[in-house]
């Protein structure tokens, strides 16, 4: 029988009682205003972009690619909300009390230390019952739908918006169908029409948990026949079409494809959870799993010079002839109301600068491997999430001295971006490395704003955080995800004792 500790401590293993060390106010301004300048130029000139080619296909029969996707769709079983504060990162080390074990550490964006505890309980859960499945897929009908039960459960919040999306989207198509009664659109009003009489019962949080179960089983299994159907290939062409500059008329295609996708996900990270422990089984045995802190709440940066786009670019530059074509674009862009645009970034009640979850790893993966070397599982150096890292992590990882393979960069840009915090216990020398860090991210940002300045367009436009081109696989059949001897009532007990309330 396959093992988990379960007496692993519930506090973070990066805990401390001490206060971080802040920057000086002059870096930190220094530091958000040419991010919040570049986040006001690429929505200012965003309809001249071109679509970001989609992400590569990841060969699943190439270890090293299927360790790594492993990777990150554990993270995406564990990202329960919309937004990004549950967006979750994970590395994997060997255990060294035991090289064969596996020692699993994540963070998340913005979680408590108690919900933290809980996810870890979760994972501990999911990966005792991926070790507890049985050899050959033939044989695994019940352990994939266990799993899908535990990861559903967990996953509702997400899931039920995902729901009541797919609903609304498919309306919207089925609109667009019914225009141009064509034979693909008759094919695909179809199922557009199969997908509106599933009932909404079980969509709302509030919603009695077996209904949520059943509508999750009923929207799947209907959801993996469109997928592999002549109507669902119409549907997924539609969706990858270019969009025309300025113009998005195929729109609803695209979000439909998308939340298909993302319902499916969870299917398929079970899948590819059972594929790594056939590659891989000392993976689910016996693992320890430990997690992070996440960042703690800095003020919001912000002051009355830092409103204006030809102010910042004034202290951006010390280039004359750079800073007049910069301060001459930003003029000609007042008509897209730029400074507009930069104060309501500012403003947004949402802009609360986080440490992201895979930068919040590769500090602490840096600072543990100053102390002792560390020993990756698989010898995979790689920190994987459960999305595409951001353009500012992105940069991060390119930019710190310790190299470690991350997931590709979807290339979106939040503002509400910060460098990890030093404590006192850690030392100058960690106090250095950490300007020497924003010193680099600020040469790579006000470069890609001069960027945006001489083409006047940013390198491809912004799109959904959550690619649904990522790792996939052949989806089986949902038979049923109901256990064929307990009623509906007692599905609680058969998704875990995780306490998600």
């Amino acid at each position: 029988m396959t093992l988990i500790n379960t007496s692993e401590p519930s506090w973070p293993i990066d805990h401390t009682n001490q206060e971080p060390i802040p920057l000086a106010s002059r870096i930190v301004h220094k530091f958000f205003e040419p991010i919040i300048l570049l986040v006001a130029l690429v929505d200012a000139v965003r309809n001249t972009a071109k679509p970001r080619p989609p992400e590569q296909e990841i060969n699943v029969q190439d270890p090293t690619q299927l360790f790594c996707a492993f990777v990150n769709k554990l993270g995406h079983v564990c990202d329960r909300e919309k937004g990004g504060e549950t967006v979750t990162s994970f590395v994997v080390l060997q255990s060294e009390a035991d090289p064969q074990r596996a020692h699993y550490v994540f963070a998340v964006n913005k979680q408590t230390d108690s919900q933290l505890s809980s996810t870890a309980t979760y994972v501990r859960t999911l990966l005792r019952k991926v070790g507890q499945a049985p050899e050959g897929q033939e044989n695994q009908r019940d352990a994939r739908r266990s799993l899908l039960y535990h990861v559903l459960r967990f996953n509702r919040p997400r899931v039920s918006v995902y729901l009541r999306k797919l609903r609304a989207q498919a309306a919207s198509c089925l609109e667009k169908c019914q225009s141009d009664m064509t034979d693909e659109n008759i094919s695909i009003a179809e199922q557009l029409g199969c997908i509106l009489d599933i009932s909404e019962t079980g969509s709302n949080v509030k919603d009695a948990l077996p209904q949520y179960i059943q509508q999750c089983e009923t929207t799947m299994q209907l959801l993996v026949r469109i997928d592999s159907s002549p109507a669902g290939k119409i549907i997924e062409e539609r969706a990858q079409e270019d969009r025309i500059v300025g113009y998005r008329s195929m729109e609803c295609w695209a979000e439909l494809l998308h939340t298909m996708r993302r319902i499916l996900a969870y299917q398929q990270s079970v899948q590819f959870f059972l594929q790594a422990k056939e590659k891989w089984p000392s993976l689910f045995q016996n693992a320890t799993v430990d997690f992070l802190a996440s960042s703690r709440p800095v003020p919001k940066p912000i002051r009355n010079k830092s409103l204006s786009a030809v102010s910042i670019v004034g202290r951006m530059t010390r280039k004359e002839k750079v800073m007049r074509i910069f301060q001459r674009f930003a003029q000609d862009l007042q008509a897209f109301d730029l400074d507009d645009r930069i104060k309501q970034e500012y403003g947004r009640t949402t802009f609360r600068p986080t440490v992201h979850a895979e930068v919040l790893l590769l500090d602490w993966v840096w600072k543990q491997s100053k102390i002792a070397p560390l020993s990756f599982f698989n010898d995979c150096k790689y920190i994987g999430s459960s999305k595409p890292t951001c353009k500012l992590c992105d940069f991060y990882f390119q930019e710190h001295k310790y190299k470690i393979g991350h997931r590709i960069s979807h290339g979106n840009l939040y503002s509400s971006w910060r460098v990890p915090d030093v404590f006192p216990y850690q030392g100058q020398a960690c106090i250095d490395d950490r300007q020497i860090m924003v010193d680099r991210l600020l040469q790579r940002v006000r470069k890609e704003a001069f960027d945006i300045v001489q083409k006047k367009a940013p390198v491809s436009v912004k799109a959904e955080d959550s690619l649904t081109n990522s790792a996939r696989m052949t989806l089986f059949d949902i038979v049923s995800l109901r256990a064929s001897t307990a009623p509906m009532d007692d599905l609680a007990s058969l998704l875990g004792q995780v306490d998600i309330s």
